[in-house]
């Protein structure tokens, strides 16, 4: 499921790139949710899991630790592409990579390359960057966030980015089936106080009954992270194939290191993996697994 910053980033690159004269295509294996519909050049995006494209275009590969994670793109790896990133399992599967796992996020990437290009970086690109750096840095408030957010943040305040407006786009458009389904999920709140590891889940029927979208679910893993003392959290969500997993952490335990025990990737902090159904025996396993870690 894309995230602010992945959608952020290409948004941005999407603006510059047709500005630059170029001809762009965005495209990735999942649809955009409806609340990250603001972006500019929301409606050109193309959801599909391949993609053939002629000699002359250039993949570039944003926020995507590996190509397996994205939709495949014919040719490769043997043809030229990019790959930006803050990953820091980011396998380095390009021909070129600007992968920086000290930067906050992708978007902080993306701003100092198109900061060196020719044309200036203008308010509708700079909305997509503002985008995938606040949410990725938590507000600013994740452990991530650096000097650098901050002064990235206020270049693009200078391009003429409204906080106020920004804020409300990307944390005021949730719809009254998004707070029902954080209402089943919170019900069912598995906290363990000692350790401070918070765990939910959510059904298909959750999704079917409240007519809630999976992209509703997003920040819902930090959301358990705000129980005073909590220092990991969990939330497994059953579809039809499998079960996904989104992992918090601001303790000893990393999230990158349990997701990356079960095929999936992403930070010490936050990370994301599948695990088999049926769910009641992975929330079961997943729950052991994480209160040995904590031991």
């Amino acid at each position: 499921q894309p995230d602010g910053d992945t959608l952020g980033c290409a948004s941005a690159l999407l603006v510059y790139g047709q500005r630059m004269g170029k001809a762009v295509r965005w495209a990735g294996p999942d649809p955009i949710p409806e609340s990250y519909a603001f972006l500019p050049g929301a409606d050109r995006y193309e959801p599909m899991r391949e993609i053939s494209v002629p000699g002359d275009f250039l993949p570039i590969y944003l926020d995507t630790s590996n190509p397996e994670r994205t939709l495949r793109v014919v040719g490769m790896p043997e043809r030229s592409a990019v790959n930006i990133d803050h990953h820091g399992d980011n396998a380095r599967f390009a021909s070129v990579n600007f992968v920086d796992p000290s930067a906050g996020a992708t978007a902080e990437l993306a701003w100092e390359i198109l900061a060196r290009l020719g044309k200036p970086v203008e308010t509708s690109s700079a909305i997509g960057l503002y985008a995938g750096l606040v949410t990725d840095t938590g507000r600013f408030g994740y452990s991530c966030t650096t000097p650098r957010s901050h002064r990235i943040a206020a270049e693009l305040l200078e391009k003429g980015i409204q906080p106020e407006l920004m804020d409300r786009l990307l944390y005021s458009n949730w719809t009254p089936q998004a707070l029902r389904l954080r209402g089943r999920a919170f019900s069912r709140l598995d906290y363990e106080p000692e350790r401070g590891i918070a765990l939910t889940w959510l059904t298909r029927s959750d999704f079917e009954d409240t007519g809630a979208d999976l992209s509703e679910t997003e920040g819902l893993a930090s959301d358990l992270l705000r129980i005073r003392n909590s220092r990991f959290s969990a939330v497994l969500i059953e579809n039809e194939t499998s079960v996904r997993v989104s992992l918090r952490s601001r303790g000893k335990i990393s999230a990158a290191e349990i997701a990356h025990r079960h095929g999936g990737g992403g930070h010490p902090n936050a990370a994301g993996m599948r695990l088999p159904l049926p769910l009641e025996a992975s929330l079961a396993a997943l729950k052991a697994e994480i209160l040995n870690d904590n031991d």
